[in-house]
């Protein structure tokens, strides 16, 4: 299958209905043709070795699922974790919604805490929204290794939303498994934004026991 091919493909199999729920929740410029996500997923599995389909030929920025099977597919391709971060880190700047950044993890390959940290300090204040928010989704999967509270010294406050509010799930993640150290960042903070939307993040969640969920809900009742 040729980028030809793959894009008639992807018109021939769309939902409309799905099409205009995505491009409520998409947040971005993007146009959505709409294909859902299992389908996609099938595609990168099917043909990310296929030889005609040729990466540099992929017309960017434009359609949400076409600059989704490209990064999902050149991370696919990629050997080692180094170079699959080299990769974001030349590219993600040009993604246009939150769906890039946080569906392309699937594909990225196992990581320690010294290898995120240092795509994290590159990332995090970069100029780019997107590739700021990825630094903070790329947390996620550690948040049981207590280096990850380092990140809490880096959190830049009063972000732009699509990066705030990954801050705010990192947060949520991490005090699943440290709630002390979340709970007392929170509390030294002055950005009311973050620390609502965080413990709303942490309330709503249904790891959190209620005991803990109840002292968050105690520092929200004190935000002036």
């Amino acid at each position: 299958m040729n980028y030809s091919e793959l894009y008639n493909y992807l018109f021939s199999i769309r939902d409309l209905k799905f099409m205009e729920f995505s491009k409520t929740i998409s947040n971005s410029t993007y146009e959505v043709i709409g294909v859902k996500t299992p389908i996609l997923k099938d595609l990168v599995k099917k043909h990310f070795n296929d030889n005609e389909l040729i990466l540099k030929d992929f017309i960017l920025g434009k359609y949400l699922e076409i600059d989704y099977l490209y990064y999902a597919i050149n991370l696919k391709r990629l050997n080692d974790i180094k170079q699959q971060l080299s990769f974001i880190s030349e590219e993600i700047k040009n993604a246009k919604s939150w769906a890039i950044t946080d569906m392309i993890t699937t594909y990225i390959k196992k990581y320690d805490f010294d290898i995120y940290y240092d795509f994290f300090k590159k990332s995090y204040k970069s100029k780019y929204l997107y590739e700021r928010r990825m630094a903070y989704v790329l947390g996620l999967k550690l948040y049981k290794d207590k280096n990850i509270l380092k990140i809490l010294k880096h959190i830049q406050l009063n972000e732009e939303y699509m990066v705030m509010m990954s801050e705010a799930w990192l947060l949520q993640v991490i005090g699943l498994e440290y709630p002390n150290d979340v709970y007392d960042y929170l509390s030294d903070i002055d950005d009311i934004t973050l620390k609502r939307k965080t413990i709303s993040k942490i309330c709503d969640s249904r790891r959190v026991p209620l005991e803990l969920k109840d002292k968050f809900k105690n520092l929200r009742n004190n935000i002036e």
